[in-house]
């Protein structure tokens, strides 16, 4: 039932602890989106400006060989702290903020090898640093602005978001717990997976309860798999 969160069903095949666990019984578990607060985007960009701003100043007055480019960065950084304070809603939109996330990245790396060959390392070191943050950010804010993930559990067994290990088999699942928003997933071989879940639409004890009489109708095929 992707869009939707819940369940969907054909019959009744049995039961476990007195609730009925259905055999052809399908959840789709959407993930609550983890979202990037506006403060921590417009904080980077205030960085970013300042270390150009920093920079540039410096390079202008002593470096000798490139003062205009210098000049250049210094007055960048004017521009991007000038939009950030007072252009800030448009700074950091949906389509604008990756381009200038882009720009920023371009400028840092850019110092950051200039500065490593003239061996700066402390501009070397502050603008690596500096780059390494604005790729995950490019990463988090575009993953924050994407589609819902989900959880998907059927009586194969279970699909997982965003992790190396896409698929659980029900032989490989120890426990599935839901409590208070959050999905725990256990495997046999002591492997944790944790969400939060958004909205959920569906009755608590029957999903664990068919969770449960999938785990333990596989449990002797998973001693046999083990040996």
């Amino acid at each position: 039932m992707r869009g939707s969160p819940g369940t969907r069903s054909r019959f009744y095949a049995g039961g476990v602890w007195g609730f009925p666990y259905l055999c052809t019984m399908v959840y789709d578990l959407p993930l609550a989106e983890e979202k990037v607060k506006p403060h921590q985007v417009t904080t980077l960009h205030l960085v970013c400006a300042l270390g150009f701003i920093g920079t540039g100043a410096i390079i202008a007055i002593y470096n000798f060989i490139i003062p205009l480019w210098g000049s250049a960065l210094l007055a960048g950084g004017v521009l991007l702290l000038a939009l950030t304070l007072f252009k800030n809603k448009w700074v950091t939109s949906k389509n604008t903020n990756p381009l200038v996330r882009i720009a920023e990245l371009t400028i840092a790396i850019t110092i950051a090898i200039y500065s490593a060959i003239q061996h700066w390392k402390l501009p070397t070191g502050m603008f690596a640093v500096l780059s390494a943050g604005l790729v995950f950010a490019l990463y988090w804010e575009r993953k924050a602005g994407g589609t819902t993930l989900y959880v998907h559990v059927d009586d194969t067994g279970l699909r997982l978001p965003v992790v190396r290990r896409r698929f659980l088999r029900w032989t490989e699942v120890d426990e599935v717990v839901y409590r208070f928003g959050t999905l725990t997933i256990n495997t046999a071989d002591n492997h944790l997976f944790q969400w939060n879940i958004a909205d959920p639409d569906f009755d608590n004890e029957i999903f664990e309860a068919f969770c449960l009489a999938k785990i333990e109708d596989n449990r002797a095929k998973r001693r046999n798999n083990d040996w």
